[in-house]
């Protein structure tokens, strides 16, 4: 969570009467939080709320040490105090307790990986240009940190993915979807949910079809989208979170391959983040840059604006892209066309 500055610690921070430490007791908040949620304190909170001497028993912590994280959490908008006790918000209870479907939990070693393997590499790649790593070379590789990243998109899937399928405009006696680098599948499930006749092929590399959603509609099948044959005949293609890991040949080459294996008249869906799009604060804005640099770092991709994804589907083939953002996937916008 953002910290919050009142007037006289704004003042402070612009005058840089204190140094400026912010963003480094903003990495130590992210290691607090994922130290919290593997002792189980959301679970334990979520159960009763409780004081920092009963959790410590609950626990196992030691008493001091275990005040002093819940003050931290509960400054940073994790955790409510009142009276002594302690109690969750909306928030840690939504994305931090194991048995929410959108549980971030088992997604956290990826968050703290990236943190201490590509980050630090970051000099790097803003020298010469490269990725700091083969990223999705590393997570065919590294099967537990392919479960966590899997994990990790699969939560926030599980938020968006309804809200998604409801503007996804499916083709009038359609049949056939491909899920491209879709990993988990649940954007295809919920587009099944709501079109019987629909039937899905999700297309990725092994590792990440571990995570694959169990449908009976649904077929997982190991590939390179951008070096093996895609198939043909497909009515619906989605493509989310894949182009920001791309270069500019990359994406181009892509789209035209997906054109040729979609049905005349067939449906294009790109889920990704544009930078062209009206953010409504600069912290939001500053996500997004930020959100620009991983993906330099980790991939060689970059957050592309509507209006460039719109020009290398339409030179691909595709006709009047369209612009959709789905309420609560603000996260993740759409860029719709046709074949």
């Amino acid at each position: 969570m953002p910290l919050f500055f009142n007037a006289l610690e704004a003042a402070a921070h612009r005058l840089s009467i204190v140094p400026p430490m912010f963003d480094y007791f903003n990495a130590l908040g992210l290691h607090a939080l994922i130290a919290a949620a593997r002792m189980r304190v959301f679970d334990a909170l979520r159960e009763r709320p409780s004081t920092c001497d009963e959790l410590a028993a609950t626990l196992n912590l030691d008493p001091r040490s275990a005040e002093v994280l819940l003050r931290v959490l509960a400054g940073l908008g994790y955790l409510r105090a009142r009276r002594g006790r302690y109690r969750l918000t909306r928030t840690s209870r939504l994305w931090f307790t194991t048995d929410s479907p959108t549980s971030l939990v088992a997604g956290l070693e990826f968050w703290e990986r990236t943190a201490c393997v590509i980050w630090p590499r970051l000099e790097k790649s803003v020298r010469d240009g490269s990725p700091a790593t083969p990223f999705y070379a590393l997570l065919e590789s590294d099967p537990e940190l392919s479960r966590s990243f899997q994990a990790w998109t699969a939560a926030v899937a599980r938020r968006q993915a309804p809200a998604t399928a409801r503007v996804i405009p499916v083709p009038r006696g359609a049949r056939q979807v491909l899920d491209v680098g879709g990993g988990h599948g649940l954007f295809s499930v919920e587009l099944l949910r709501r079109h019987p006749d629909l039937r899905a092929t999700v297309l990725d590399l092994p590792q990440a079809l571990e995570a694959a959603a169990d449908h009976p509609r649904l077929v997982a099948r190991a590939g390179s989208f951008l070096e093996d044959d895609l198939g043909e005949g497909y009515d619906v293609v989605l493509l989310f979170n894949i182009v920001h890991g791309l270069d500019d040949q990359e994406t181009a080459r892509l789209f035209r391959r997906l054109a040729a294996a979609l049905n005349p008249g067939g449906t294009i869906v790109v889920g990704d983040q544009f930078d062209d799009s009206i953010m409504p604060g600069r912290a939001s804005r500053t996500l997004l840059g930020l959100l620009d640099l991983n993906y330099r770092v980790a991939a060689g991709g970059r957050v592309r604006g509507f209006r460039e994804v719109a020009r290398l589907l339409e030179g691909a083939g595709f006709r009047r892209p369209r612009h959709r953002r789905p309420l609560r996937s603000v996260t993740t916008e759409l860029a719709v066309a046709r074949r």
